[in-house]
């Protein structure tokens, strides 16, 4: 036999409350506690409703109660389908079902009274209609209920039964749901005649001539033990989690911030030289982040990251001609600041960002692939996502060290009709393990910081944040970056934090002669300069490990450092004079260094070396520069300075850049080689950020004024029942509800000659941009297009 999702087996009345005692409810209610409803409720506000009876139509819909659910965590939503599953708002009686207190099934009930979901007459008819024919699994209400006796023990106890119970399986596969099976024609089960005989199954048959077998609610419930759910309602425990000590976290989400702004400076100079080109579609190429990512030596995910993180930071601009992404005018003054200032613009950018860096590459839903700055990657989920995992991380005690399945489990107890897109957890804690936010899985300092900016501001009103929600899912999307919500000043505690961190710097270098050397710490800041500048990084940790290349002494020649100005820098901090092999790399490297020089017109190259000039003619890498020798020693190319420079470089040549003039550019800062000024900073993805707006006070006490007048004129006119519903969205509403409840409404059209014409009707099905519907009065079924509904009442 197998077991699926069916309708009921026959219909039965939906429980709970109607649209007339959801209104009475809601009109006697304190202005207060209704405007609390419709903070609470933001979907309620816009379009206002006319009426209380309007209001109630709209607050009991499926669509509205749906988006009330997903700001509840998961006992409160148990709560809210066990009053549906047992048709009561009794605490006594849902709280032993549920392995709750009745105080806390007290609590969560009252949750769900002050917004508009459950009352004392029962749940609202959307309500019911969420959770569809089976609540937590179980079926519909037996037709001749069996008497207490006859009920079955729990099925553990058939299970341990001496003799075997006759279909036992049958049970075992319809107890937990789906609560009905079906079996194909001439097919038979084992031991159902007996169950069906006990009054422990129901039969019926489809059409199809398949005969269904179904769970009555009752028998369900004795079979669970009287229990709803299968597992207990509790968050993930934390006791298997690992807690760190405040040095090791400290430590290792300093190194990730410290590494976070050279990655940015590095990123900067970078495009620089080469900004990132705009496609035809949108967004930066596979082409240049592919270039990016080996200049940083990145993955592209992590480069995706970088890219994105210093677009945030509003350190990226488009060039004149919008065809390319390049370091912005604001670019100066970051590079001036110290590290913690530095830091804190990225890490504030990213807390308030839409960006979702993880999806470039993949595709959208046209088929085509994310790119990188594209508007494709930005959700506004995914700022509400990081708010979320920050202000869960701010949870824990001090060090307690998460992974992603961990957060996941706990998000989706605080949210479970809220789903987390795949792979978003874990690529939001990588991004913070990426900023430094936190170290080993921990929250930093920082990180603490900036999630106590995200909590709800002091003085909001106490419904404005419904039960198990917290300030970091209700608060907009650009609330980090927003002058009301000082952002001054959190730059301000961020840098503090950092600060406080950073060990004491070392200005000790020990150099060896493998060309590698240690510095015993953090470098100090001229000490850490000279090294970015002339060495690549082998290890970091407590101590940092750098080995001296022909590469990266180029690198300081190439940003103005002559040879002996080199050395001189590295032997100020060396305690003992530079080994001979350092000092022969560095006057070999120097000695190289220009022996190629390129002229920005598009490009000139000037070769001094008539054997050089043909080497780089005849070299078969530097074909795509499109190379053209015009006289000797004198080379063109269609290509940018910048992309020669990275050419040559890449075939083992030494170039530098001159000017005009002939005289040698010296780019000490990113975008120092460019000739054009720099652009005003530009984000990505602007014009599709969105923000909430909540409504005022004032704003709310005018329309709880309106919904109280609007009730008393529509009694005044003698209206018993409901108000007609006039607008797309309360006609919606009230067709649903009557669809599930399968009441009879009173239709109001519109013909084609313009006539309106009134029809008594039963909903058969709503569906987009039309309803199909039952005419009770001439028997014929008729499809209507939305449009041409002038009005919808109760019949």
């Amino acid at each position: 036999m197998s077991t699926q999702h069916p309708g009921t087996g026959r219909p039965e009345p939906a429980p709970g409350t109607t649209v007339e005692q959801l209104a009475a409810h809601l009109t006697a209610l304190p202005d207060r506690d209704v405007a609390a409803l419709l903070l609470a409720r933001p979907d309620l506000v816009a379009p206002p409703s006319a009426s209380f009876t309007a209001l109630a139509v709209r607050a009991g819909a499926r669509t509205s109660v749906d988006a009330a659910l997903r700001d509840l965590d998961a006992v409160t939503v148990a709560v809210a389908e066990a009053t549906v599953a047992l048709r009561s708002v009794d605490p006594a009686t849902l709280a032993p079902s549920l392995g709750l207190s009745a105080d806390d099934v007290a609590g969560r009930l009252g949750v769900l009274t002050r917004l508009a979901l459950v009352i004392d007459t029962g749940p609202v008819p959307g309500l019911v209609d969420t959770f569809g024919p089976h609540p937590f699994g179980l079926g519909p209400a037996a037709a001749d209920p069996p008497a207490a006796e006859q009920l079955p023990p729990p099925l553990s106890t058939l299970e341990q039964a001496d003799e075997p119970v006759p279909g036992i399986g049958v049970l075992k596969a319809l107890t937990w749901g789906p609560p009905v099976g079906t079996l194909s024609p001439g097919r038979s089960s084992a031991g159902t005649a007996e169950l069906v005989e006990r009054g422990w199954l129901e039969r019926t048959a489809d059409a199809a001539g398949r005969t269904r077998f179904v769970l009555p609610r009752e028998v369900g419930l004795a079979l669970r033990g009287g229990r709803l759910t299968r597992e207990p309602l509790a968050p993930p425990a934390t006791d298997p989690l690992e807690v760190l000590s405040a040095d090791a976290v400290a430590s290792e989400s300093v190194s990730h911030a410290e590494e976070m702004v050279r990655l940015t400076r590095e990123l900067l100079t970078e495009w620089g030289r080469e900004g990132g080109q705009i496609l035809r579609t949108g967004g930066v190429g596979v082409r240049a982040l592919d270039r990016t990512a080996a200049a940083l030596g990145l993955e592209r995910a992590v480069a995706a990251s970088v890219i994105e993180l210093a677009a945030g930071a509003e350190l990226l601009g488009l060039d004149e001609s919008g065809a390319a992404w390049v370091p912005a005018d604001t670019v100066p003054a970051w590079l001036d600041a110290e590290l913690p200032e530095q830091w804190a613009a990225l890490a504030a950018a990213w807390a308030g960002s839409a960006r979702t860096p993880w999806l470039v590459g993949t595709r959208a839903d046209d088929g085509a692939l994310r790119p990188v700055l594209g508007a494709d990657v930005e959700a506004a989920w995914a700022g509400r996502l990081r708010r979320r995992i920050l202000a869960l991380l701010d949870s824990l005690p001090a060090g307690t060290s998460v992974d992603a399945d961990w957060v996941h489990a706990a998000l989706t107890f605080a949210r479970p009709r809220r789903p987390l897109p795949e792979g978003a957890v874990a690529a939001v804690l990588a991004e913070a393990q990426l900023l430094g936010l936190t170290g080993g899985g921990a929250l930093s300092r920082a990180g603490r910081v900036l999630a106590a900016c995200l909590r709800p501001n002091a003085g909001a009103p106490e419904a404005s944040t419904p039960a198990g929600s917290t300030a970091a899912d209700d608060a907009p999307a650009d609330a980090v970056g927003h002058p009301d919500n000082h952002y001054g000043t959190l730059l301000a505690a961020l840098e503090q934090a950092l600060a406080a961190d950073l060990p004491a710097p070392v200005d000790l270098l020990l150099v060896q002669s493998d060309l590698t050397a240690i510095v015993p710490g953090r470098p100090a800041p001229e000490l850490g300069a000279a090294l970015e500048r002339s060495s690549e990084v082998e290890s970091r940790g407590g101590a940092l490990t750098v080995r001296f290349t022909p590469q990266s002494v180029r690198r300081a020649l190439d940003s103005g450092w002559s040879a002996t100005e080199l050395t001189q820098a590295l032997s100020r901090f060396s305690p003992t004079p530079l080994p001979s092999a350092l000092t022969v790399l560095i006057a070999d490297a120097a000695r190289r260094h220009g022996a190629v020089r390129v002229r920005e017109v598009a490009s000139v190259l000037r070769v001094a070396d008539p054997a050089v000039a043909a080497g780089i003619i005849a070299d078969a890498a530097l074909k795509d520069l499109g190379l053209d020798q015009v006289a000797p020693g004198v080379i063109l190319s269609a290509a940018p300075a910048g992309v020669v420079l990275r050419e040559l470089r890449a075939a083992g040549l030494a170039p530098v850049l001159e000017n005009e003039h002939g005289r040698l550019l010296i780019s000490e800062r990113p975008g120092g080689g460019r000739r054009l000024p720099a652009p005003a900073p530009a984000r990505p993805g602007n014009e599709h950020a969105v923000r909430r707006r909540r409504p005022g006070r004032r704003e709310l006490a005018a329309l709880v004024g309106r919904l109280r007048a609007g009730e008393e004129a529509r009694r005044a006119a003698g209206g018993a029942g409901p108000m007609a519903a006039t607008d797309p969205v309360h006609a919606l509403a009230l067709l649903r509800q009557a669809q599930a409840s399968r009441a009879r409404v009173r239709l109001r059209l519109a013909g084609p000659d313009g006539n309106v014409q009134e029809r008594t009707v039963r909903v058969l099905a709503v569906e987009p941009g039309r309803v199909r519907l039952a005419d009770l009065v001439r028997e014929t079924e008729l499809t209507v297009a939305v449009h041409r509904i002038v009005s919808v009442e109760a019949g």
